[in-house]
């Protein structure tokens, strides 16, 4: 449901609660994002990222640049690439400079391109080898390959692998190295080789490329994505999984032999545990894919970039839904309208006039008169937040968040859950909750009347109060709101509304509960609950246990084959009936040693279950709980 407030009922635009609630969705974008990149921009060295896979704008970019089917930025080591002496490097240098491939190629030795050609090899290649040491294992220079999408421009091509030459091995991320390239277009996608003498120019620093160290493969993606943008060019470097693969890619080495013998690569399959942890990660890139929609369908002005990232989000999220891959459109360079080329930048702008919206929405409910109306507008306006919470995974507008219980002034009993059945038009026992608040309701209104002179003085109608007290849940920017700001009288407010806590426990404790509905509340929370908690954790059970001890002691009780109808909930009721017999009478009830919820469980999952538990405990305490009536020693008719 998209639930849209439009104060005082009047004409004008309405706007829904998730345009009042985004504001914080990107609060970080401006800061991480740079004219096209992603990750992180700005580094201590003046260079262009400070980290690879940074949060925020990286993940706005590359979500929404998978939704418009942006190409993927490629960088890859050749296997087995690295040359182990001044023969293997001379052949390496032939190769990627020979006619029929090359484009350009050029060297930088002391930080600057020059031209390179076969004159220069000899001498290069002399002058690194002479400062090589040892046999490292995967040699002394890599090979890396930097590729581009079908259709780009080779002088582009090569003016985007020249400043990404100069970033990644001319900064000092660790040390600064030398190496020569070649742009090359011989194939559907131009590239470009690089070949790397692994000794560092300045500290004589090995280099090493891996997931941790300052040069990975992430962040040199990352830095080709902002770089190529920077030129006009659209890359992604999004991960696998967030495009929905599941299975790993074939290993350089598996390609190279399958094209020698003609054949399929071989894919080294995946244990069961690992797919399985894949596909929950994979599904969790599915509600970030409709966060993004859900923005680009809200940016002011759409436009045809903002359209497309919506359908490709909503198309995603489909094909994520049915286990399938978001391969299609990836291969080709598409033009983008101008302005384009920053996502992020252009998700940002939709922030700021969300965050406007939040602003004005939130004063406008603060603006109402008090009463139940405007408890209501609180708690949607609370109830979409946490949505888009659970969606992005980060605090947003974290006030609006729902107060936990022990710091809830207004929570008791078991009114949140009540309030919640009675507001899912689903729920089978709705009726009987609605009727329960309906009762508790005016019994507050009595109970609270003496305080209505305290209330009208804080600007609040006794309404909305005992709607508070029946909500199922209360946030903090709700309470602050209404408090005193003077330290004195908030803190005579705040002594007030325990004052009423204690009033409103008593009526809730004092007003009839429909049992079919406590006993339904009871299951579902048992059913609920962690495997390990105990029976005296289940709140609706402990109610439950409490009225008919309390019933038995009146001589009111009926048999409980006759009083819960549900036999889980009633093995369960007589487990911890026979639990508090057998305390003492200084032991504290609330640390009693219950049986855990996970047997209860099993039973509610496999109601036959329930027959053998009944011989159990008969052979254990003589005790039948599927009769009709039992007496034991204690009186207790079961």
């Amino acid at each position: 449901m998209v639930w849209r407030w439009r104060k005082g009922g009047g004409g004008g635009p309405s706007q829904t609660i998730e345009q009042a609630i985004l504001g914080e969705v990107l609060p970080d974008i401006g800061r991480k994002i740079g004219r096209g990149g992603g990750g992180t921009v700005g580094g201590g060295n003046g260079s262009r990222a400070s980290g690879a896979g940074g949060s925020g704008g990286s993940f706005v970019r590359s979500t929404a640049l998978n939704a418009a089917r942006v190409p993927q930025s490629v960088v890859k080591r050749v296997t087995l690439g690295g040359t182990r002496n001044i023969r293997e490097l001379k052949r390496q240098m032939n190769y990627i400079i020979r006619d029929e491939a090359n484009v350009a190629s050029w060297a930088n030795q002391i930080g600057i391109d020059r031209s390179f050609g076969e004159d220069k090899v000899d001498r290069v290649a002399g002058n690194w080898s002479s400062a090589w040491v040892g046999a490292p294992k995967r040699g002394h220079t890599d090979h890396i390959i930097l590729s581009f999408p079908k259709g780009t421009d080779a002088a582009l091509a090569e003016a985007i692998s020249r400043d990404w030459g100069q970033e990644v091995f001319g900064r000092q991320y660790r040390d600064r190295y030398r190496y020569v390239a070649a742009l090359h277009h011989n194939t559907e996608h131009v590239h470009t080789h690089f070949i790397v003498d692994k000794v560092g120019m300045d500290h004589g620093k090995f280099l090493s490329i891996s997931q941790h160290a300052k040069i990975s493969y992430d962040m040199m993606r990352e830095l080709h994505c902002h770089i190529a943008a920077e030129h006009g060019l659209d890359q992604n470097a999004s991960t696998r999984l967030s495009r929905g693969i599941v299975e790993n890619p074939p290993r350089q080495v598996e390609i190279q032999a399958a094209r020698l013998e003609g054949r399929d690569p071989v894919v080294v399959p995946l244990s069961d545990e690992e797919r399985d942890k894949r596909l929950a990660a994979i599904q969790a890139h599915r509600e970030h894919y409709a966060v993004i929609g859900h923005l680009a369908q809200m940016t002011k002005d759409p436009d045809a970039w903002t359209q497309r990232i919506a359908e490709g989000a909503e198309k995603a999220v489909l094909q994520i839904q049915k286990e399938e891959p978001i391969m299609d459109r990836f291969d080709r360079v598409e033009t983008l309208p101008d302005g384009a080329q920053d996502p992020a930048a252009r998700l940002l702008a939709a922030r700021e006039q969300l965050v406007e919206e939040a602003s004005r929405t939130w004063a406008s409910i603060m603006e109402m008169e008090s009463g139940p109306e405007k408890v209501s507008m609180e708690l949607a306006f609370a109830d979409k937040t946490q949505e888009i919470q659970r969606l992005v995974g980060r605090d947003v507008m974290e006030d609006h968040a729902p107060i936990p219980r022990e710091e809830d002034p207004y929570a008791v009993g078991l009114m949140d859950v009540v309030a919640a059945r009675a507001a899912d038009p689903d729920d089978p026992l709705r009726a009987a909750a609605d009727r329960h608040l309906l009762d508790v309701r005016d019994q507050l209104d009595q109970a609270f009347a003496p305080y209505a002179s305290r209330f009208e003085e804080n600007g609040m109608h006794l309404e909305e109060i005992v709607e508070r007290f029946i909500s199922p849940e209360r946030t903090r920017a709700q309470l602050d709101a209404s408090a005193p700001e003077d330290p004195v009288d908030r803190a005579a407010w705040e002594a007030l509304e325990r004052d009423l806590q204690g009033v409103a426990q008593e009526v809730y404790d004092s007003t009839p509960m429909d049992r079919d509905l406590l006993v339904d509340m009871a299951r579902t929370e048992m059913r609920d609950a962690s495997a390990m908690d105990r029976l005296a954790d289940i709140r609706a059970l402990d109610q439950l246990v409490m009225e008919v001890r309390a019933a038995h002691e009146t001589g009111e009780a009926l048999p409980l084959s006759d009083d819960i109808s549900d036999p889980t909930v009633r093995a369960a009721v007589w487990s911890e009936i026979k639990t508090l017999e057998d305390l003492t009478e200084d032991a504290d009830p609330t640390g009693r040693d219950s049986e855990l919820v996970r047997d209860y469980q099993r039973m509610i999952q496999d109601e036959g279950h329930v027959q053998e538990r009944a011989r159990i405990r008969e052979r254990d305490t003589g005790h039948d709980t599927g009769r009709d009536s039992i007496d034991d020693d204690s009186g207790w008719s079961l």
